[in-house]
């Protein structure tokens, strides 16, 4: 993971970043990040 979030763009970066803190927020997800899939659309 290291030298994935090391690669990114700032503009990546950024986003990656208020994915990471939106997930820390919630109670109910603690965890999730090592137990799930993420799907996404490129628009």
């Amino acid at each position: 993971m290291r030298e994935t979030v090391d690669a990114m763009d700032d503009k990546t970066f950024e986003l990656y970043m208020k994915y990471h803190l939106a997930i820390c927020e919630r109670p109910d997800m603690v965890g999730v990040t090592h137990h799930s899939i993420d799907i996404v659309k490129k628009n």
